[in-house]
Parts: C-alpha cells; structure tokens; sequence
C-alpha cells in the first residue's frame, strides 16, 4: 500500500513537471498576405527538450522535437519538425532565459519548406 503511494507521489510530480503553452506567431509566405498562427511546446519531464507542433492556415499539421542549447549565442532552442504532407520546418529561438525553456518568452524564426516564415515572439 505505501509502495502505491510513492509511485502515485512520483507519477504526479512528473506530469506537474512538464511546461507547456502557446507560442503566437505570424505566417509570411511569397505572394499572399500574413496568417496569424501558433505553435505549441511542451517540454519534457527533465528539461533540456521536449515537442513542438503546429497546424498551418493550409491544414498541415507539423510536429517534431526541439532541444534546448543554452550556451548558444544566438539559438537557444532548435527543432526541426515534419509535416503531414511531407513538408518540413526548421525553427530557431533566442529565449528570454535560455537555461529555463520557452516559459519565460523570448523571439523565434521557422522556416517552412514550402516557402514560408513564421516570426514568433512570446
């Protein structure tokens, strides 16, 4: 019974460990106007990197992992997600506070294969 009780302790404190949230950005792409779009983080249970998707105006649906390279001068956080559809999305973030995550805000680029930028700030 008290076995039950730390597992049940630890199972909780692991899915209370792990952040996530909205990342707002602005879709650009070659000959039509900007889209409001957002990506979604969530990090993993012991920092360090986690999963990032996003669904773009065109229905495809994005999602990979991202790391965290706090000593980085100009990128604290890297990933490179694959669509649906076979496309691609390489993302690049310089964090408000790099050794924390994404929760504490900062400015980022993702390229889309496609053709398109998304220029996030949050």
């Amino acid at each position: 019974m008290r076995r039950d009780a730390v597992y049940i302790s630890l199972a909780l404190t692991v899915l209370m460990g792990c952040a996530s949230g909205p990342i707002p950005g602005r879709l650009t792409e070659p000959g039509k106007p900007s889209k409001v779009v957002t990506l979604n983080y969530r990090s993993s249970v012991f920092g360090g990197s986690g999963k990032l998707w996003a669904l773009l105006p065109d229905g495809q649906r994005y999602s990979g992992k991202y790391v965290l390279t706090p000593y980085a001068p100009d990128h604290h956080m890297v990933g490179t997600l694959a669509g649906d559809r076979g496309g691609t999305m390489t993302c690049r973030f310089k964090l408000n506070e790099p050794g924390v995550g994404p929760d504490k805000g900062g400015t980022g680029k993702c390229e889309v294969s496609q053709g398109g930028v998304i220029e996030a700030k949050f």
